[in-house]
């Protein structure tokens, strides 16, 4: 029991440590460390088996590799549009919830100035929070609770708010469906922050590159210089889709991350356009 939170903390530091550098730094040490550890392979191989032998098996090697990189190239394809997926469906949901955010503050207008300004106040306050606090915390991994408060805030005033007309009555309802789904949408990006790929899927590119390029050995070629080309070259190639696949895992970590433009420009907005005109 002692060891797992051990490993736990070593894997964390690795995860840390590859967000926390540029993407071209990281890409850069996995992809020449798959070239490295592939080239090094080979060499070990290389002398174990007659390059005549493994000459006469060209045929056969040709035809096992075809499949096994074409199972492995389709299940590496498979994990990249779907990581790509989800980190587009987080950016999606960033620019849903600031839209949300623009639509409320613009509906306050329909309330009374004494229920509105403070609706506006909570509006304003949960935006900047989002930005300067939670953001943060969403990039080091973890998942932010700081926006709720003022959620919960803009929640209480329009509880207590009691309409005298049936068109404040319209705009409340219409307000209070709007909340929801900022509701709505919070919570998904929360569990999208969260979300990456299980350890098991890692292991299985890990196994799957490793065999992928470990066929390569098989072949015989009567340069050994060309052969190092060639499996240099596939290590590479597949290192190259993990590095993409890396980098869009953590949707809100990293260089390639969602950023929180859309609140910026939402607060923008509203302060430059809206501000003014209030009373």
């Amino acid at each position: 029991m002692a060891l797992r939170p051990a490993n736990m903390g070593k894997h964390t530091m690795i995860v840390d440590w590859v967000y926390n550098h540029p993407t071209w730094m990281w890409g850069s040490i996995l992809v020449c460390g798959a070239i490295l550890v592939a080239c090094l392979g080979l060499a070990i191989v290389h002398p174990l088996v007659d390059v005549r032998v493994r000459r006469a098996h060209n045929d056969l090697a040709g035809f096992s590799i075809a499949i096994i990189s074409l199972v492995y190239t389709v299940l590496l394809a498979f994990i990249a549009v779907a990581t790509w997926e989800a980190f587009a469906s987080a950016d999606g949901l960033v620019q849903q919830e600031a839209g949300y955010i623009g639509n409320l503050y613009r509906d306050t207008r329909g309330f009374p100035d004494a229920v509105g300004q403070p609706m506006r106040k909570a509006l304003e306050e949960y935006a900047e929070t989002v930005i300067h606090q939670e953001w943060p915390v969403q990039q080091q991994g973890r998942l932010p609770s700081a926006g709720w408060k003022p959620l919960y805030d803009l929640h209480n005033e329009l509880a207590g708010y009691q309409p005298e007309t049936r068109g404040e009555a319209v705009v409340e309802a219409e307000f209070l469906r709007t909340l929801n789904e900022i509701y709505r949408v919070r919570e998904a990006r929360l569990t999208a922050a969260a979300g990456h790929i299980p350890p098991v899927i890692w292991w299985i590119i890990a196994i799957g590159g490793l065999l992928t390029v470990a066929f390569t050995y098989l072949f015989g070629f009567e340069s050994f210089g060309l052969h190092l080309t060639m499996t240099g070259a596939v290590a590479a190639a597949l290192a190259l889709v993990v590095v993409l696949i890396v980098a869009l895992d953590w949707p809100f970590r990293g260089e390639v991350s969602v950023s929180p433009e859309a609140y910026e420009n939402v607060v923008h907005d509203v302060k430059s356009t809206f501000t003014s005109r209030l009373p």
